[in-house]
């Protein structure tokens, strides 16, 4: 079951949300700021971040969101009220913004895109790896990738 960190400032789309992606089989962790998400980082593993883009405007927040990608690379949506980039994260690898909307299927479906784009990259540095250390740590590294 792959674990989704939920940081949005509305209460009201908080439970809309994760009673929507629980539905489709999420893990769903809620985080309302900066604080609650970086306690969440630091105890858990996490697949995916969904972020409201309001908390952008916050520089330790900003470098709340570059780490996570950057660093854990963990890829990140930006749920966000325009439709145009509030912030320019376009350069990053594994960042994608939606707009917000009381139909989540765009939003399931970019999801679902960003999960299946980071597992078929773990699979795929496994087999690089399993090709250049031989037959016997073959499943010692393939285990260690599916963590």
């Amino acid at each position: 079951m792959e674990t989704i960190l939920l940081i949005e400032k509305e209460s009201t789309l908080r439970i809309l949300y994760n009673e929507e992606l629980k539905e489709e089989g999420y893990r769903i962790l809620l985080a309302e700021n900066e604080k609650e998400a970086l306690k969440i980082l630091k105890g858990k593993i996490i697949n995916l971040i969904i972020t409201d883009h309001h908390l952008l405007q916050e520089r330790s927040y900003m470098a709340l969101v570059h780490t996570a990608n950057k660093v854990k690379g963990i890829p990140v949506i930006i749920h966000t009220d325009y439709s145009c980039n509030p912030m320019d994260f376009t350069s990053r690898k594994n960042i994608e913004y939606i707009i917000k909307s009381s139909n989540l299927d765009n939003l399931k479906s970019k999801m679902r895109k960003m999960l299946d784009y980071k597992s078929l990259a773990r699979v795929s540095q496994a087999i690089s790896n399993f090709k250049r250390g031989g037959e016997n740590d073959y499943k010692e590294r393939i285990q260690k990738y599916k963590e």
